[in-house]
């Protein structure tokens, strides 16, 4: 599946479970968008500070129960954060598959570090 088609997959769903259902301006849905995924990677760095990045995530049991594979922490927050940021792609009509791409070709013209950056 396309990243393209992964972001339809994935705000298709978000509608369904109603993470739509209240409209906000686009000033308001950035600002909710960031917060959400700030939010996410807090919860990757939590499991990152409590040493559970690769234990099962709080959700595996039930996972389990309805034969779904069940994730590590640092799996889930991942899965996450790229949901969030499809999700919210697919909403504001940015083809996020074709700026993927376009940032990466762009990334291979950079210097080294990008000129002595840290990290």
């Amino acid at each position: 599946m396309s990243l393209g088609n992964l972001a339809k997959e994935i705000h298709c769903i978000a509608i369904e479970k109603g993470w739509y259902d209240n409209p906000k301006s686009e000033n308001e849905f950035i600002e909710s968008a960031c917060n959400n995924l700030h939010d996410e990677v807090s919860e990757l760095h939590e499991a990152w500070r409590n040493n559970k990045l690769f234990e099962l995530c709080d959700k595996a049991e039930k996972m389990k129960e309805i034969g779904i594979s069940p994730l590590t922490c640092i799996e889930e927050e991942f899965a996450d954060i790229i949901i969030r940021v499809l999700d919210d792609c697919q909403h504001l009509n940015i083809d996020i598959e074709k700026a993927v791409y376009s940032k990466i070709e762009y990334n291979k013209t950079r210097p080294y570090r990008h000129g002595g950056k840290r990290s």
